[in-house]
């Protein structure tokens, strides 16, 4: 069979004033028609499952654009606008194929839209309205119903670190080949819950509430007969209505199965919601901690999380070191642009006055102001050891790494998440010969420095706030858990055919 392929992915999250522009785009991936496919096989992206299952199968893919964004605030609108008339520009051109494939994240908020992929897909339909279309999404996608309508089937990553997109990109290929030959008669439906939920207790794997969910949805799978049972945790911090846990089910033929599988999964999210919520630390407290324990201690400063859509450049935990472990050596990663030059300008081996951080999101405030030696400059480019960019290069622009005090500070122009220590170990920092290191993460930490003498979250200011109540929220539907603690659930439902909402 002949299908098409492409993937526009960014993650937004309202309450950052990070604006996202088409060069952290291409910090990541950005190819267009015949560059996607070299560009993109042998990695763990989706776009990189749909070719191997092409190739499997004997498929031929005709590729559209791939390109992922990352996190921020919202994308430019500009950028957000030419990208989409980029996809839609190849489908309009497109021969005829059985098939499209999309890897969206679900969560992409421009400047002008809460919903891009929503408007996204109701575009491609209207161009191709008997092509079957089938999208994957990232975890923690924010499923909108225009999002279901315009399309035939939609699964997402079933792990939590992000280590199953190949595999997801597979899903969805196969998926459509199915449905293109005539083998399955989709019926989606969808459940949602009024419920946000932090990162940091979403893991998978172990024992914890999440894997249990997820044990729920293949269980349904196998005895329900549900082709696919996907759980979108939702990004939690998007402003927008009708936020909160999907569960969406993709059955064969008995659309009842499916939505009785979908309703389960998102009743049984309900009913342990106060078990995904986490206890922050104080950074002196948690740095007191961490001097009492002997060995390698992690500090998490998931509210300045850049995959989250935070700047990355909060300097409060750096602050935090210097003034209660002042002889402690640790690591951090700070996005500052200005910083790097004035240390690349100085030179190795040069002591500057430097302002650290706080450029990007005034609410962190003025820069820290520190006296810092010059260690050496980097190109600041690594490539991720896994997750769902595993294999692909990132750019962290000039570069340099600094001390202050005992600490090695990589500065990098451009804001790169974490998956594990890739950045630090190309700009030559190793981590685990310090006391501490400070993460930029909710999850992936967990995973990478499993054998951390002590792992803490720290209460650190930032958009990406694990306590997602103390938020300005405006726009999101009420009620809402965890804001509104104690309400009474409406559970959302959605078919092809119509909507309705009732008590749990």
């Amino acid at each position: 069979m002949r299908f098409a392929v492409g993937a526009l992915l960014f993650e937004g999250n309202t309450f950052s004033p990070v604006v996202a522009t088409r060069a952290d785009f291409a910090s990541k991936y950005l190819a267009f028609d015949a560059d996607v496919l070299p560009a993109l096989r042998g990695t763990n992206t989706e776009v990189g499952g749909a070719i191997a299952e092409a190739a499997a199968a004997g498929d031929e893919l005709l590729p559209l654009m791939a390109t992922h964004g990352g996190a921020g605030g919202r994308v430019d609108a500009g950028v957000a606008s030419g990208f989409a008339g980029d996809m839609l520009a190849r489908i309009r051109a497109l021969p005829e194929v059985d098939g499209i494939y999309l890897a969206l994240h679900g969560a992409f908020v421009s400047q002008d839209s809460v919903d891009f992929e929503g408007e996204l897909l109701a575009a491609v339909r209207a161009l191709r309205p008997r092509t079957p279309i089938v999208v994957s999404c990232d975890l923690h996608a924010h499923v909108t119903w225009p999002m279901l309508a315009n399309c035939d089937a939609l699964t997402g990553y079933r792990h939590y670190p992000h280590d199953d997109t190949h595999e997801t990109g597979r899903r969805a290929l196969a998926m459509l080949r199915d449905i293109a030959a005539g083998r399955l008669a989709t019926r989606l439906v969808a459940c949602r819950a009024p419920m946000i939920i932090p990162a940091q207790r979403q893991r998978t794997r172990g024992d914890g509430p999440m894997a249990g969910i997820r044990a729920i949805a293949d269980r349904l799978m196998a005895e329900a007969g549900v082709r696919d049972l996907a759980h979108f945790c939702v990004q939690p911090w998007i402003d927008a209505p009708a936020l909160g846990f999907a569960a969406v089910a993709t059955g064969h033929g008995d659309e009842g199965a499916a939505l009785r599988a979908a309703e389960e999964v998102a009743r049984a999210m309900w009913e342990r919601r106060e078990e995904f919520l986490v206890e922050t630390t104080p950074p002196a407290e948690a740095i007191a901690r961490g001097l009492a324990t002997p060995g390698f201690v992690v500090l998490a400063d998931a509210s300045d999380c850049v995959g989250g859509g935070a700047s990355g450049d909060s300097a409060t935990a750096l602050a935090a070191l210097l003034r209660h472990a002042p002889g402690a050596t640790a690591s951090i990663h700070l996005a500052d642009d200005v910083a790097a030059a004035a240390a690349r300008a100085a030179g190795p081996g040069a002591r500057i006055r430097v302002g650290l951080g706080n450029r990007r999101d005034p609410a962190y405030g003025a820069p820290l102001e520190v006296e810092a030696e010059v260690l050496r400059a980097t190109d600041g480019a690594f490539t991720y050891s896994g997750g769902l960019m595993g294999g692909v290069r990132a750019e962290g622009g000039p570069s340099a790494v600094l001390r202050v005090g005992a600490v090695e500070v990589l500065a990098t122009s451009n804001a790169c998440y974490e998956y594990a220590d890739e950045a630090f170990a190309a700009a030559g920092i190793d981590v685990r010969a310090k006391k501490f290191l400070v993460v930029k993460n909710p999850m992936n930490y967990q995973q990478a420095f499993a054998d951390a003498a002590l792992r803490v979250v720290m209460d650190t200011p930032g958009p990406t706030t694990p306590n997602l109540a103390a938020l300005p929220w405006r726009d999101v539907g009420r009620p809402l858990f965890p804001i509104d603690r104690d309400a009474a659930p409406r559970l959302s439902f959605w078919t092809r055919t119509r909507t309705w909402t009732r008590e749990a």
